[in-house]
């Protein structure tokens, strides 16, 4: 199972600083698989399942969300912009900044967990203060995602970045150690995410291949969104389609994954 991460990347122009307020090409804030940082991973997670499962929530809508962009410059836009919602990132709609640390930490705050303002370096120190997280120590948890689970904050070992693990991986569980003989409550089910690819051009062609040779199969307008299968090797959308699957240009001025519930 693909696992996905959920982050503040960069500016519309590719840059740390100086780019306009809100997201300008749809992935300022993006939604993407994991990937193994070349700094080295240090990974927390939440003591309470339901803290975790805030904070993934969270950083879904904040990707999601086309009024958040990115810019160091003015990093806590957006904490101030979300706080009137109990730093619910869905409800924002002032166009507004952070960078991937504040936006992690508006994730921390919307879970209710208090902290105070920090970068990557910083990250690891407060997140442990707060009493609410535990860091997860080994190589199958810092080199590799099957073992992360949704909403474990993940922080370079040197300043860097830090993103937000948004779905569990296949033995995320396989290292709990086995329940005591006393009866357990039943957990609430977790809510189930599908990834669509949002048509965010004007005018987008979906081919039978991943190409721009392949044969045109219809034209796709903005808005359409399609269910995706996978990611092609060539970094074309994999998608399903009225009339069968088909591929589509991930180029950001065209189109966007985004998250929606089943």
């Amino acid at each position: 199972m693909t696992v996905y991460v959920g982050n503040a990347v960069c500016d519309e122009n590719g840059h740390a600083r100086g780019g306009k307020p809100g997201d300008q090409t749809g992935r300022e804030l993006r939604i993407q698989p994991w990937y193994l940082n070349a700094k080295g991973w240090r990974v927390f997670r939440a003591k309470d399942p339901a803290v975790a499962k805030k904070i993934a929530d969270d950083m879904r809508w904040a990707c999601d969300n086309m009024a958040i962009g990115y810019n160091q410059s003015t990093r806590n836009t957006l904490y101030n912009a979300a706080k009137p919602f109990d730093f619910d990132c869905a409800k924002v709609t002032e166009l507004c900044e952070c960078d991937c640390s504040s936006l992690v930490r508006v994730c921390v705050l919307y879970a209710g967990i208090k902290i105070n303002d920090f970068n990557t370096t910083s990250e690891p120190t407060r997140l442990l203060n707060t009493g609410a997280f535990d860091e997860m120590v080994g190589e199958k948890y810092t080199d590799e995602s099957a073992y992360l689970r949704e909403g474990d904050i993940l922080v370079t070992r040197t300043k860097g970045h830090t993103l937000v693990i948004l779905n569990d991986g296949d033995k995320a569980y396989d290292d709990d150690p086995e329940p005591e003989p006393e009866p357990e409550p039943t957990p609430e089910p977790p809510v189930e995410w599908a990834y669509k690819v949002l048509v965010t051009g004007d005018r987008v062609n979906v081919r039978d291949s991943d190409s721009k040779a392949g044969n045109v199969l219809f034209t796709a307008r903005k808005g359409n969104r399609f269910d995706l299968i996978d990611f092609a090797p060539t970094g074309w959308y994999h998608i399903e389609t009225y009339k069968g699957p088909g591929y589509i240009s991930n180029r950001p001025d065209l189109t966007c994954l985004i998250t929606v519930s089943q």
